[in-house]
């Protein structure tokens, strides 16, 4: 079941989430949660943005033992809850490293940690290990109770559990600051990879590094636009203002090759296209999965868009969406007060 709900009624059903998914979370521990839980989504320190990934457990082990390649670190144990916040707010800065926080509660023992799998750019990540996998699940479940929590975008928090129950909640004014980043996400890797020919098992492997790349840019940039365009597309007049690439940059082509060897290639490579990415304008990607372009602008015409609410760079997109190219796909935006869509170029 995945629902989403607002601010006005989002205390009763994040408590009703809280008590169906996990075995006797503490009162007082949830009371302090509830308390910080506005703060996840848009968590900033001396003005650095963060975006939170908390591991609520009663069996940290379970869980950490279900990993390929874990790495657990326990940095406080305490009691009683009353240390929440100032223990998270120690731990969140680590999160910009690809750790996640795990809070473990035991009768008489609140204890706070990070964990991680250590792993390739092109493994799954740590909650669609447990989340995913129906027998990792049913195996980690038997044992333990576990919420992940994370910001979603700038406006909404994520909470989730096993079985696929998901509770969203938001804090916009209405359901338009809402955009579900992983179908978005799935929508544009879909389309990148549209007509590249390859195994279906490296396929999966290959989607599974872009959507890791694209939740990095969730984290790390504060708005972005990617369009996708056909393998066999000749820049023209449209999208020529920019930097075209004379050498498409083939993470596909390396990714393939890739071996343990020259994984730091694979992620100096994935990193160059998050680079692109926070440039302004549009970085441009092909079907096959080559990077053609950066730093592109599109005029646009105001008139037009008149009933387009919002800045550049959502102009720019509803630009290229109603362009009624054949050889262009689609385009993903990204806006920094956190909506998220991939739309195809209407036709």
């Amino acid at each position: 079941m995945n629902e989403n709900v607002f601010y006005v009624n989002a205390k009763s059903k994040i408590v009703e989430f809280l008590m169906s998914n996990y075995d006797d979370f503490p009162v007082k521990l949830q009371n302090r949660f509830l308390n910080f839980f506005p703060l996840i989504a848009n968590y900033r320190e001396e003005g650095v943005p963060y975006h939170p990934r908390i591991l609520f457990t009663n069996g940290i082990d379970a869980v950490a033992k279900c990993l390929p390649a874990p790495k657990k670190i326990e940095m406080f144990v305490d009691k009683n809850e009353n240390m929440f916040d100032s223990r998270l707010r120690a731990l969140i800065p680590f999160c910009k490293t690809e750790w996640y926080i795990y809070v473990e509660t035991v009768p008489g023992r609140t204890s706070y940690g990070l964990v991680r799998n250590i792993s390739s750019i092109k493994d799954k990540a740590l909650e669609d290990i447990i989340f995913s996998d129906q027998a990792t699940s049913e195996k980690i479940a038997a044992k333990a109770s576990v919420i992940y929590v994370y910001a979603n975008t700038r406006w909404t928090v994520t909470m989730q559990s096993f079985y696929g129950n998901t509770l969203n909640t938001n804090f916009a004014l209405d359901i338009m600051g809402y955009s579900d980043m992983d179908s978005q996400v799935a929508a544009l890797v879909d389309a990148s990879f549209s007509k590249l020919k390859t195994t279906a098992r490296k396929m999966d492997e290959l989607k599974t590094m872009f959507r890791n790349v694209f939740k990095n840019v969730l984290r790390d940039i504060g708005g972005t636009i990617c369009v996708v365009v056909d393998k066999d597309y000749v820049c023209d007049e449209f999208l020529s203002d920019g930097i075209w690439l004379t050498e498409p940059v083939s993470l596909s082509k390396l990714f393939l090759q890739t071996t343990n060897y020259n994984e730091q290639k694979l992620t100096a490579t994935a990193n160059l296209f998050l680079s692109m990415l926070h440039k302004d304008g549009i970085t441009v990607i092909d079907n096959t999965g080559d990077i053609r372009a950066f730093n592109v602008f599109v005029e646009t015409n105001l008139r037009e868009l008149s009933n387009i609410i919002g800045g550049a760079r959502k102009r720019a997109a509803y630009t290229v969406i109603q362009s009624k190219r054949r050889d262009i796909m689609g385009v993903y935006f990204q806006s920094y007060d956190g909506e998220i869509f991939y739309a195809d170029v209407k036709r």
